[in-house]
């Protein structure tokens, strides 16, 4: 099995989009998330022997070793997070540590797996995605932007910390992206000028080609029709 594409998060809208781009490219995938449903949907899209799929808890160092043992990843596609709005004045301590755990604990852990296997393998890339927040804290989201902009940090620093072993980090930043969710909670907003999780997807499987390998440490803002 090595020599897969991990892709974590799978399940999401934008996950499913960047498993279906990357098995459109050839690749063989390893998808990785919590929830077993979404998982086992999963599976219809491509063989066994193409796509494969697990259960893990990313913020388990030992579930995360065991997936690049397993994998032995040629690249690394990190799409789990998650959101909470709230003024700061308001912010329990519940939804802080669900941003901080769900945001950098996961990021960390896979980031740090990732430099320590492609420093052995002298290449790889990893793309994460993080949030046009994580450049402008606005009210209402100053904890996820401050995690975001933590995802933001540990993409430079790793990039400069693996480029000498021919192994790359990036970041995509995308806009409101066009998901079941993102219409059911703005029913007045207009999706057409959202961006659509194919698009993300293919900015993503971009990063992973040697076409970009002159791009490291960079954060790529894709933010649909409007900017």
């Amino acid at each position: 099995m090595n020599g897969r594409i991990l892709i974590t998060g799978a399940t999401g809208a934008l996950g499913r989009s960047v498993v279906t781009r990357f098995l459109d490219a050839g690749e063989r995938v390893l998808a990785v998330d919590r929830d077993e449903h979404g998982l086992a949907e999963l599976t219809a899209l491509a063989p066994s022997d193409t796509l494969a799929v697990r259960r893990a808890d990313l913020s388990s160092s030992e579930d995360v070793g065991r997936l690049f043992e397993e994998t032995g990843p040629s690249a690394v596609v990190h799409l789990v997070g998650g959101f909470r709005w709230s003024r700061i004045a308001d912010m329990s301590d519940g939804d802080w540590s669900f941003l901080l755990s769900i945001n950098l604990d996961t990021t960390f852990r896979i980031f740090r797996e990732a430099a320590r296997r492609f420093e052995v393998a002298r290449g790889g890339s990893v793309v994460a995605v993080a949030a046009p927040a994580g450049l402008l804290g606005e009210a209402g989201v100053g904890a996820y932007a401050a995690t975001k902009a933590g995802v933001l940090r540990l993409v430079e620093s790793l990039a400069r910390e693996i480029a000498p072993f021919g192994a790359r980090a990036n970041a995509v930043l995308p806009g409101t992206m066009d998901t079941p969710a993102n219409r059911a909670s703005m029913p007045d907003a207009d999706p057409s000028q959202w961006v659509t999780t194919d698009a993300v997807a293919s900015v993503i499987h971009f990063l992973t080609t040697p076409a970009a390998a002159a791009i490291n440490g960079a954060a790529v803002r894709v933010p649909g029709p409007t900017l």
